[in-house]
């Protein structure tokens, strides 16, 4: 991420939270805390103080950055669960054959 700025977990529960106090479906609905925070980014740019083609440049210059974030998290979240799955031993292939009593089996491998 960009020096200076710090994200963490717990940073961005509490501002879900806090958005969740005033929108309960925020808790359940992404989509919503995002909205809420595109809003607050807009509401807060429409107060630049400069020229409102400076004010267009800063809009385009964090639209930018969001799409890095969010490009670096994905391709973060991606190595986790590659990582992951390659971790997990490969469990042997084979197939359940039904008995007369419902609660046993017999475990045939393929």
């Amino acid at each position: 991420m960009g020096k200076g700025i710090q994200l963490s977990e717990a940073m961005i529960t509490k501002i879900i939270d806090v958005i969740s106090e005033y929108d309960a479906e925020a808790k359940q609905d992404r989509i919503v805390v995002l909205q809420y925070l595109a809003a607050i980014n807009g509401y807060l740019s429409a107060d630049y103080p400069g020229p409102t083609a400076e004010r267009e440049e800063l809009l385009a210059h964090l639209d930018q950055f969001t799409r890095h974030v969010c490009n670096e998290r994905s391709q973060d979240r991606q190595q986790q669960n590659q990582s992951q799955q390659a971790a997990q031993p490969d469990l042997p292939k084979g197939k359940s054959i039904p008995t007369d009593d419902p609660a046993m089996g017999i475990w045939k491998p393929e």
